[in-house]
């Protein structure tokens, strides 16, 4: 794939997710690269070209019988709808395609045509200290999008990391509790289905109730903390909540 890119003048990074699974030592599950082509550029280099995004510089790319989305460095302006920018722009540089992103793991890249790592917030710190960080203010990072609070949660469960500091005080604060009560209940669903398939889930459960997050969207969960359920039989360590959360590790 680097050399139609380099053969047309461009130059091609792999970002976010798949970056981040090698690092860690996974199979990389989404493929997704960051150029400085224009999407009709890409259409123009490549054979098989879906326009899923062209209107926010994404075209997917059917190529070794993988669908690879690949993204104009863009920088991205206002989140009126707490999910879509209000505008996007071209971007010159992958560092400044990096800045949008959500958290630090996700905002390394990895050139096409040496390997050479760019990453300019340290994720790769981050990911040796099983860390959780936004890039940037995490406040300015959630009340973009209010998913992104729930992505923290999930990643935590999911690889077993904490959140920083900073990071998980800013998911209780009432404005942005606001911009996550916003996002849509499927938006929701899709985060909390991969949270239910993580090793522990108990730990993005937990971390949910905490922050608030799960009177949000299961109140009839939430409701179980403190309803007790022993009996003669000492059948009953938890009260429901915990009881629901604790089967759910085990199952």
């Amino acid at each position: 794939m680097n050399e139609l890119f380099e053969a047309h003048g461009y130059e091609a990074y792999l970002v976010g997710g798949a970056v981040r699974d090698v690092m860690l030592g996974k199979e990389a599950a989404d493929w997704d690269v960051a150029t400085n082509a224009t999407p009709q550029d890409v259409m123009r280099i490549f054979h098989k070209v879906i326009p899923t995004g062209i209107a926010h510089g994404t075209v997917t790319v059917l190529f070794m019988q993988k669908h690879i989305e690949v993204t104009t460095y863009r920088t991205e302006h206002g989140y009126s709808d707490g999910r879509h920018p209000d505008s996007v722009a071209f971007a010159a540089t992958i560092q400044d395609d990096l800045s949008r992103r959500d958290f630090t793991m996700n905002a390394i890249a990895a050139s096409l045509s040496d390997g050479t790592i760019v990453d300019p917030f340290d994720g790769q710190g981050d990911l040796q200290h099983k860390l959780i960080r936004t890039v940037g203010n995490p406040r300015d990072r959630f009340l973009e999008d209010g998913l992104r609070p729930i992505r923290a949660l999930r990643f935590s469960a999911q690889l077993g990391f904490s959140i920083q500091k900073d990071t998980y005080e800013a998911i209780s604060q009432s404005d942005i509790q606001q911009k996550i009560r916003s996002i849509s209940i499927e938006r929701f669903r899709d985060e909390f289905e991969k949270l239910l398939r993580a090793p522990l889930p108990s730990q993005g459960l937990l971390a949910m109730e905490a922050t608030g997050v799960l009177a949000l969207f299961i109140p009839e969960l939430a409701a179980g903390r403190g309803v007790t359920q022993a009996d003669a039989r000492g059948f009953h360590e938890f009260d429901v909540l915990d009881h629901n959360i604790y089967a759910c590790d085990g199952a």
